[in-house]
C-alpha cells in the first residue's frame, strides 16, 4: 500500500467509508449529499477530500457521465495497515501486548472469546 494512503484523517475516512460500503464508482454530488445530511459539509469541503485522497494514493477518480472516484485501496488494506501501525507506536510490535490491552479493557462476551481462542488456534496449526 503507498505509505500516504496510510496517512488518511479522520474526515478523509468518512470519504473512505462511503467508497467502501458502495463498492462502485460514486459521484462527487452523492458523497457531498451523504456527508452534508452526517456533518453538514460543503461542496469544497468534499472536493478538497477527495482531490486529497487522490493525491494519496487511496482513491482514483474516472470520468464517467460525471466524476467518479471508487477506492484503490481496500477497507482490510487500510484497517490492517493501521493495526500495524498502532501495534508498533503504541505496544513496540508486540502483538501480545495488543491482544492483552483488548481482552482486559473491553467487555469481551464468551463467544468473543471462544472466537479468539479457534484464531489462535487456527494461526497456531498454520506455524506448526
Amino acid at each position: 500500500m503507498n505509505q500516504n494512503a496510510s496517512r488518511i484523517s479522520q474526515a478523509e475516512f468518512e470519504v473512505m467509508k462511503i467508497l467502501w460500503r458502495t463498492g462502485a464508482p460514486v459521484s462527487t454530488g452523492d458523497i457531498y449529499q451523504e456527508l452534508s445530511k452526517e456533518f453538514g459539509w460543503d461542496r469544497s469541503t468534499v472536493r478538497t477530500l477527495l482531490k486529497r485522497l487522490t493525491e494519496k494514493g487511496a482513491v482514483s477518480a474516472h470520468k464517467l457521465k460525471v466524476l467518479c472516484y471508487q477506492p484503490a485501496i481496500s477497507e482490510k488494506e487500510y484497517c490492517d495497515e493501521q493495526i500495524k501501525n498502532v501495534v508498533e507506536r503504541l505496544y513496540g510490535g508486540s502483538a501480545t501486548r495488543l491482544v492483552t490491552s483488548l481482552v482486559e479493557n473491553y467487555d469481551l462476551t464468551d463467544a468473543d472469546m471462544e472466537e479468539l481462542r479457534d484464531i489462535l488456534k487456527l494461526e497456531g496449526e498454520k506455524h506448526e
